[in-house]
C-alpha cells in the first residue's frame, strides 16, 4: 500500500492525525502565549512593588522624622518666646507666635504637597508596604494607551492595549497570531 504524499485520505480532507496535530499545536500556542503574557504582567507587578516599596520607604521615613523635627523646633521656640518675655503683652507675643505658627503651616503644606506626607508621623505605619507598592504597581500597568494594530494580525486593523507608560507595548502583542 502506498502512502498519499500529502495527509489527505479523502476528497481534499485532512486525516484525524494531522487535525489532532493542528488543534494540538493551536491549543499549546494560545496557552503558552497567554500563559507567558499573564506571567510577564505578573512579574511586572511583584518587581514593581518590590521597587516602589525599597525606593518610596526610604523617603517616606525621612519625611516623617523631618515634620517631627519641626514640630519640635516649632514647640521649643515658643517655649523660649515664652520665656524670654520679661512681660507678657498680648499683642507683641501673639504677633511673634502667630507668624511663627504660619511659618509651621507653611511648612506642614510644603511636606504634604511636594515630599508626599500622609499627615501621619508615627514611623511604624508605613503607606509603602508591600501590599501598597503592589496597589500602586498595579494602578501603573492598567493605565491603558490605545495603539494600532497590523492589518495582518488577529483582529487586524484593531486596536490593542499597551501596558502602562512604561513602553511595555511588546508585552500587549504576545499571542497576537501576525500572518
Amino acid at each position: 500500500m502506498s502512502r498519499q504524499p500529502t495527509e489527505y485520505v479523502e476528497e481534499g480532507r485532512p486525516s484525524r492525525c494531522s487535525l489532532v496535530l493542528y488543534y494540538t499545536w493551536k491549543l499549546c500556542t494560545c496557552l503558552f502565549s497567554h500563559v507567558a503574557l499573564v506571567s510577564l504582567v505578573v512579574a511586572y507587578c511583584l518587581l514593581g512593588a518590590i521597587t516602589f516599596q525599597n525606593l518610596e520607604s526610604e523617603n517616606e521615613l525621612k519625611v516623617k522624622k523631618n515634620i517631627s523635627k519641626i514640630r519640635h523646633n516649632v514647640t521649643e521656640e515658643l517655649w523660649r518666646l515664652f520665656q524670654e518675655a520679661p512681660v507678657l503683652i498680648l499683642v507683641n507675643w501673639t504677633d511673634t507666635v502667630k507668624e511663627r505658627l504660619q511659618i509651621f503651616e507653611t511648612d506642614l503644606l510644603r511636606s504634604m504637597k511636594s515630599d508626599g506626607w500622609d499627615g501621619s508621623e508615627a514611623e511604624k505605619v508605613e503607606q509603602w508596604t508591600f501590599s501598597g507598592a503592589l496597589f500602586y504597581s498595579i494602578i501603573v500597568i492598567t493605565t491603558i494607551e490605545v495603539l494600532h494594530v497590523p492589518a495582518g494580525c488577529m483582529g487586524g486593523g484593531g486596536s490593542s492595549p499597551k501596558l502602562g507608560t512604561t513602553g511595555l507595548t511588546c508585552l500587549s502583542r504576545v499571542g497576537l497570531d501576525c500572518e
